[in-house]
């Protein structure tokens, strides 16, 4: 006689009133957040909130204001990740940074992905091959929000080549749901952020002066060093390419230099 096989228990389906056990966790994130406004535990309690969903592994949150350096925040990396990317990123290589530059826009609030807001020829450029590609990051994601006409708050989320495993991208979806909290939150912990003291050097403008750099060729060299290619210099400009062509050996000459490599060297070796 054959015994019968048992019958497989079947999981009761979720009724509509049972919590979301994702929606859990969030509200409760949301609501350690809200309780440590104000204490030295905040950050944790934040990357807490926005990793989770996301997917994203790391936090960093800066407050940015033009002609001035960026004041870091908050930052969970460990100390070789802050080695490698934040002690050179603060120390000058920010002026190049995406980021850096839409935060200094007026750029509306909210979430953007990394690799949708960079120039054509960012992987290709200085800032990438000598000091982005070593951070390791495979995904970023950036969270803005304005405390002031002067003063910008970003939150840069990443994912890297170590801790990635099946994730290769972030869920910004999720990001973008939260936001009005996210926004709340970062209001209630820095509104007493009124002011970044800087100086007129603290900008690729002022560093091209220095060097003896005037008008057009400010203008070039900045791009140029933030990714742009002759063609796209030109439509940001309104100037053919043939003329970016002249005015980067007019750069070169200035400068003493031979390529888009060795100014970046000549401004930023100090950083590394």
């Amino acid at each position: 006689m054959n015994t019968p096989a048992p019958t497989p228990m079947r999981r009761r389906p979720r009724r509509s009133d049972d919590p979301d056990p994702e929606l859990a966790s969030i509200g409760t994130h949301l609501s350690l957040a809200l309780a440590s406004i104000g204490s030295n535990g905040f950050g944790e309690r934040l990357a807490g909130l926005l990793e989770g969903p996301s997917g994203y592994t790391s936090t960093v949150v800066a407050a940015f204001s033009e002609g001035a350096k960026p004041v870091r925040l908050f930052s969970n990396l460990n100390a070789e990740d802050e080695r490698i990317t934040l002690r050179p990123y603060f120390d000058g290589t920010y002026l190049l940074d995406p980021w850096y530059n839409m935060a200094n826009s007026q750029l509306e609030d909210g979430v953007y992905r990394f690799s949708e807001c960079v120039p054509d020829g960012f992987r290709k450029s200085e800032y990438y091959l000598t000091y982005y590609a070593a951070t390791g990051l495979v995904d970023e994601c950036g969270i803005f929000v304005r405390l002031s006409k002067q003063i910008c708050l970003l939150t840069m989320l990443g994912i890297r080549a170590s801790d990635e495993g099946e994730k290769t991208r972030g869920q910004l979806g999720e990001l973008r749901a939260l936001f009005p909290a996210i926004r709340e939150l970062m209001y209630r912990q820095w509104s007493s952020l009124s002011t970044i003291s800087g100086n007129s050097t603290d900008n690729l403008q002022s560093i091209c002066k220095a060097r003896g750099l005037v008008g057009r060729e400010v203008e070039v060299t900045g791009h140029l060093l933030r990714g742009f290619s002759n063609k796209m210099i030109g439509r940001e400009l309104g100037i053919s390419h043939e003329t970016v062509k002249v005015y980067r050996k007019r750069i070169n000459r200035k400068l003493g230099t031979r390529s888009t490599r060795e100014i970046y060297s000549m401004f930023f070796r100090k950083s590394f």
